[in-house]
């Protein structure tokens, strides 16, 4: 027995190792390291030059006697490398100025040009992080690179001051850092001026520009408005701000707000940005009338803020519509234009409730119309989903969420339903959507879904209705002997929903080709014959007739003159195809593992059991499944549509 113990745990050994894969696929955060410090000119700790002879050294102070084409990598606090009005150029990658946890560096009067980053500033160690730096940038031209100034994590008490800041990707970019002082620089031409998207706050008034308009990045500021000539709005820890009727481009961010309440975003014409207008942490705000296309990525943002008004928007050509994150409730969505976006039109995170998306123009959208990771106790009603590429309408996990009164036509598939429960659809017309009217896949159950029309959706084996099968495992949890033979997994008929009221159920535009000898019941509009989908799911009280739907839906006005934003490389579109309906979901890989690694361990204890001549003993097996919202299939079908 203890050789077949040391077998048992070899076995789980190489089980675990099998499962490896997906638990660092599923779970893997990689540990953030500091850069190695790159190969080129250093200037050392102790002062000495090495690998350029351009550089006269007075003292501390390191003056450029002519061009340099090479990263300079200062080793050494307390220095000044004078430029000297000279060039320092690179071929499009790595930093033309590296300092990794240095202070008091000044670096002044330089042409640089042609990096990845121009001046990058980073960090060696966590315990670095609330240092002050005390560097200094001052009276540079950075032009044309990706970055022409980049803080990393924990680059703290920093002076940027008098620069030219032309023509790169991102001009200035600070997340993670704090502190630091920004004074008379002008940003212009690049694509995105200043990216700053975290907490910290830094010290930047309306001394530095960008394409000629003053940078209004308020701290602590409350009940103002924010002047009609800004170039670029940053409110945090604000409240009762008002910005209105502003131009705002070539920014990281047209308008961002964090940690600020109570303030309103009005008649804003917000383009090309990388992110047109952003709440993180915000609540209580409205944001409306606003015009918010051609940003590279969100039109309008929402992350971890709650009862938020967003009302009245054109969000356009952007990369993504409207996006709303985890952990953010109780906001409203309604009579927006959400139009032409890369990627998804509304969207929803994971553990966001109570929000309600009303009365919307959601149109050609590249990925989903409208699409909840979590519907609990949101609303989506009264909406015009229109020839999106993913599903209209989606929702995953969660309770008590509603769908009403929808125009959802020429979609991928209609309304798309994963993982969630007792959820009601209703007083929907779906129609013409090129694979499926609607789709449940995963452990849906007890969706009441009755009134809606569903007519002429493409669909499969003569159905518009796909509900996917699952896979069941009865020989799992349960103790047998060795030889026994285990029950094998197999594909049943997805859960049970509600497909009627008690008296009418849903209108089908194929069921009069389904079931020609069907008749009325009576004067009751019913048919007299079941809308059968799968043994769990049946309309007992199918519609003979379209119901008349009445709503005030919204119609596309024409599209605006801007260009479309460039196209992400990410395509959310669900890769289930329309006439799928009876294939078999793959058997999960790691429960084949699983299943061969018992039956192994079976095998030679019954060997060792004749070998030895003892009496048999019953060998238990308890091997669990982790299914964590359903089956790998049915998961990275869930995935396929966010």
């Amino acid at each position: 027995m203890k050789l077949l113990a040391a077998v048992t745990i070899m076995l789980l050994v190489f089980c675990f190792l099998a499962g490896m894969p997906f638990v660092m696929h599923a779970s893997a955060n990689p540990v953030l390291m500091p850069p190695e410090i790159p190969q080129g000119i250093q200037i050392k700790s102790d002062g000495s030059v090495e690998g350029t002879d351009k550089l006269h050294r007075d003292g501390n102070i390191y003056t450029f006697t002519g061009d340099i084409s090479n990263t300079i990598v200062i080793l050494c606090d307390g220095i000044v490398l004078d430029g000297a009005g000279y060039t320092l150029r690179g071929s499009g990658d790595g930093s033309g100025v590296f300092i990794q946890e240095r202070n008091n560096v000044v670096i002044r009067n330089l042409k640089i040009s042609n990096f990845r980053c121009g001046v990058l500033f980073t960090w060696g160690s966590y315990d670095s992080a609330k240092t002050l730096r005390s560097n200094k940038i001052s009276g540079n031209t950075i032009s044309n690179n990706t970055y022409g100034v980049l803080f990393s994590d924990f680059s703290v008490g920093n002076e940027v001051s008098g620069n030219h800041i032309i023509g790169n990707c991102f001009g200035v970019s600070i997340s993670g850092s704090s502190n630091n002082v920004f004074r008379n620089n002008s940003f212009e031409s690049n694509q995105y001026a200043i990216k700053d998207d975290s907490h910290y706050p830094h010290d930047i008034d309306t001394s530095n520009t960008v394409n000629g308009k003053p940078i209004y990045y308020w701290v602590d500021q409350h009940g103002k408005t924010v002047p009609s000539d800004a170039g670029c709005v940053v409110l945090k820890n604000c409240s009762g701000i008002t910005v209105r009727n502003l131009n705002l481009e070539g920014s990281y961010h047209g308008i961002f707000l964090c940690y600020t309440d109570n303030s309103t975003i009005s008649g804003n014409v917000v383009t090309n940005n990388w992110e047109g207008i952003t709440l993180k942490c915000s609540s209580n705000n409205i944001v409306s009338g606003n015009q918010v296309i051609s940003n590279n990525e969100g039109g309008i943002t929402v992350e971890y803020s709650s009862n938020n008004i967003i009302s009245g928007n054109r969000v356009e050509s952007n990369g993504w519509g409207i996006s709303i994150g985890d952990y953010s409730n109780n906001n409203v969505v309604s009579k927006n234009e959400v139009v032409a976006n890369a990627n998804h039109g509304v969207n929803f995170g994971y553990h966001s409730t109570g929000n309600a998306v009303t009365a919307n123009l959601i149109v050609e959208n590249g990925g989903n119309g409208i699409f909840f990771s979590t519907i609990q106790d949101s609303k989506v009603t009264g909406n015009n989903v229109t020839l999106n590429k993913g599903c209209g309408i989606g929702f995953g996990y969660g309770p008590n969420g509603v769908i009403k009164q929808n125009y959802i036509s020429k979609n991928r598939v209609g309304i798309w339903i994963s993982n969630a429960e007792a959820n009601t659809i209703t007083f929907n017309t779906v129609t013409e959507n090129t694979a499926w009217g609607i789709e449940l896949e995963g452990s849906h159950k007890n969706n009441v879904i009755h009134h809606n029309n569903f007519i002429n959706n493409a669909g499969g084996q003569g159905t518009q209705v796909r509900i996917a099968e699952v896979w069941v495992y009865p020989g799992l949890n349960k103790p047998h002997r060795p030889g026994e033979q285990v029950e094998p997994p197999r594909l049943v008929a997805g859960a049970a929903n509600v497909w009627n009221d008690g008296k009418e159920g849903n209108y089908w535009s194929d069921y009069k080709i389904r079931y020609p000898n069907s008749s009325e019941v009576g004067n009751t509009g019913v048919g007299d014959t079941l809308y059968f989908i799968n043994e769990n799911n049946v309309d007992h009280y199918p519609l003979m007739s379209p119901l008349e739907i009445s709503v005030d839906l919204p119609s596309l006005q024409p599209p605006s003159s801007f260009p479309p934003s460039p196209q992400p490389s990410q395509e959310p579109i669900p890769t289930q195809s329309a006439g799928s309906q009876t294939e078999q979901a793959p058997f999960p890989t790691a429960l084949f593992i699983i299943f061969a690694a018992s039956s192994v361990t079976i095998g030679l204890g019954l060997i060792l059991h004749f070998m030895k001549r003892r009496h048999s003993t019953q060998l238990q097996l308890n091997l669990p499944l982790k299914n964590e919202g359903g089956t790998h299939s049915e998961r990275q079908s869930f995935l396929d549509y966010l």
